[in-house]
């Protein structure tokens, strides 16, 4: 099952992607990671991979962080993390996205869409 966070902040993304991973269990699920800047914009790309021993099965959490349009955009994208034909996950979706939340929670500005 997809789970989907989209929010603004207010700091630059590599601060952001700093401030994500000081998590210890995020940064040991880390698999990529990029980073861009040119002039004053920048784009972080991180994915991690997470076994969910709750529906075994192996959840993957894109996130990008940008600020193409001139405010620090986070979008968290969480797949892969169901079973079965009707992708029941059992929340582990939500529960990989949870710690972006937390970590970003004081430079939260607006949360643009969650589901």
């Amino acid at each position: 099952m997809k789970h989907y966070l989209e929010f603004t902040v207010n700091i630059k993304p590599n601060q952001a992607n700093q401030l994500i991973l000081e998590d210890s269990e995020l940064k040991s699920n880390l698999i990529f990671q990029d980073n861009k800047v040119a002039d004053e914009k920048e784009v972080v790309i991180l994915v991690f991979q997470k076994f969910f021993f709750r529906n075994n099965s192996t959840a993957t959490l894109t996130v990008t962080i940008d600020n193409f349009s001139g405010v620090t955009y986070v979008k968290c994208i969480s797949s892969g993390n169901g079973e079965g034909i009707f992708d029941f996950g059992w929340g582990a979706g939500k529960s990989f996205i949870k710690p972006i939340r937390l970590k970003l929670a004081a430079n939260i500005l607006d949360v643009i869409e969650d589901n």
